[in-house]
């Protein structure tokens, strides 16, 4: 497995995270929506500037490798978002991109540690729900991760209420 280590998010890290999200765009988005790599640069820049000057707000965590310091993976959460049918404020993941050229085991570990940062998170920002989606079109595995943290799966959608 690969030497890695996980921290939140800095601006010198915005290049390679949205270079990560146009590679998943490719084949998670297709013809639905226009990516657009200005807007993109934008939002991830002012989620970090939000992580630093309104800790609890949102949170990116990058993952990098030891040896040459590539991205590996990030993901991307915001919190206090709340469902159209109640009060109650949830973390919403934003983003969960790993690098698909990993080996399945190393990716199926980065995946896992992410579910923790977003308990955190969630922990941290007084959040008692987390709400995970996923768009892509082979969804099967990373929602039975989700299953397995034990989280209530619905469609394409996860939800856990943390006691």
């Amino acid at each position: 497995m690969i030497e890695h280590f996980w921290r939140l998010a800095e601006i010198n890290d915005t290049n390679d995270i949205v270079g990560m999200a146009q590679k998943h765009f490719e084949t998670e988005i297709d013809d639905i929506f226009s990516p657009e790599v200005p807007t993109m640069t934008r939002n991830v820049t002012f989620a970090i500037m939000n992580q630093i000057y309104y800790p609890g707000s949102q949170m990116i965590t990058v993952c990098r490798a030891t040896d040459d310091n590539r991205l590996l993976a990030y993901t991307w959460a915001k919190s206090n978002d709340r469902a159209c049918w109640s009060d109650d404020p949830m973390v919403v993941v934003c983003m969960a991109h790993v690098d698909l050229t990993l080996p399945p085991r190393m990716r199926i570990k980065l995946v896992k540690d992410m579910l923790s940062h977003w308990e955190r998170f969630a922990a941290y920002s007084g959040n008692k729900i987390i709400c995970s989606t996923t768009m892509r079109h082979d969804q099967d595995a990373f929602l039975k991760l989700h299953a397995k943290a034990g989280y209530s799966v619905r469609g394409s959608y996860a939800y856990k209420k943390l006691s």
